[in-house]
């Protein structure tokens, strides 16, 4: 008798347990409509203020409104430009709309200060707040935070931008060329006095060159001085000399052939294409030369640079593909295939 009324007191238990849990569920669910339903009214009354509001005559909300208008901010300010965007902003921090992502600033979550601090850089009352967060605890934020400013053309110095994000420590490579890139579109110059620095980190250093290659011939003869210093260092080389071959500019010329002479072989190659890239035809005999090179991709990307040379180059494999040395034919005859089949 006493197993079954443990047994129904256990049973009892877990019924009344069954119910609260549902009963908490019911007003959890209670709460989160009534709060959506606030929030879906509070969207009502802010969308049409951000987008038809005069800005000298909206004051700033509190609570669910200024979190609402917020949101609706990032939302718009990503479909709208020019002007148009200029009065959203100024409409959106007459509602004090900053006020709430600066709050953000201080949030435990690395992403929510992230959006915050993405959010802010685009107002530009707000830019020594977006400053400050160069100095955040997260790497992630640090770098959001120096995109963000480059990309408003309001970045520090891009020393004092690279040593804050403590960018030899392994920040994003790809997220780190896009910043480089933003900076050296507003101050090229300053981009380019970063080479010179001692402790700059080859990853730091290959997104400058990368970005100065952009901007054509005005940089070339620097990077191609830059690219021979490097000549004990084979595997940093290749990256530099596919950046030469980018700038297209008879600077670089005298470097890309220095390079197809080393003696590594992943630099010949990369030498030998960038001197098809940026049309160095004085060096479609050395490029002639390396079709016989005992490693397949050198003879590929020699073959493939001639090619690019035009009637020069074409003539060099066209005499190539005559040899007597069965190496050299088939490469210059297969590139020439290629050529004809595309």
């Amino acid at each position: 008798m006493t197993a079954l009324r443990t047994l129904w007191n256990a049973s009892l238990a877990l019924c009344l347990l069954a119910a609260l849990v549902l009963l908490v569920l019911v007003g959890a669910r209670l709460i989160a409509t009534r709060f959506d339903r606030r929030r879906a009214a509070a969207r009502a009354r802010m969308l049409p203020q951000l987008l038809d509001g005069d800005p000298a005559r909206l004051e700033p909300v509190k609570g669910i409104e200024r979190g609402v208008a917020a949101a609706l901010t990032i939302e718009l300010a990503e479909m709208t430009r020019g002007t148009e965007r200029d009065v959203l902003l100024a409409r959106a921090f007459a509602l004090g709309v900053t006020v709430y992502f600066a709050g953000r600033m201080r949030a435990w979550s690395a992403q929510a200060r992230l959006t915050a601090v993405e959010a802010l850089a685009m107002f530009e009352q707000c830019r020594k707040q977006t400053v400050r967060a160069l100095d955040d605890r997260n790497p992630d934020v640090r770098l959001g935070a120096a995109l963000a400013l480059a990309q408003h053309g309001e970045a520090p110095a891009p020393l004092t931008i690279l040593s804050k994000l403590k960018a030899d420590d392994g920040e994003n490579s790809l997220l780190l060329v896009s910043l480089v890139a933003d900076l050296a579109e507003r101050d090229p110059g300053a981009v380019a006095d970063l080479l010179h620095e001692k402790n700059l980190s080859y990853r730091t250093r290959v997104a400058a060159m990368d970005a100065l290659a952009e901007r054509g011939g005005d940089y070339a003869a620097m990077l191609a001085s830059i690219a021979r210093e490097y000549v004990d260092q084979p595997d940093l080389q290749p990256c530099l000399f596919r950046i030469l071959g980018r700038t297209g500019h008879p600077a670089v010329a005298e470097a890309i052939i220095e390079g197809m002479a080393s003696d590594n072989w992943t630099v010949r190659s990369s030498a030998a294409e960038a001197a098809g890239k940026a049309g160095v035809t004085q060096a479609a005999d050395i490029l002639g030369n390396l079709l016989d090179d005992t490693n397949y991709w050198v003879r590929y990307r020699a073959s493939e640079a001639l090619l690019r040379l035009g009637p020069r180059g074409v003539a060099v494999l066209r005499e190539a593909s005559e040899s007597e040395d069965a190496l050299v034919a088939g490469t210059a005859a297969k590139m020439l295939r290629e050529s004809r089949a595309a």
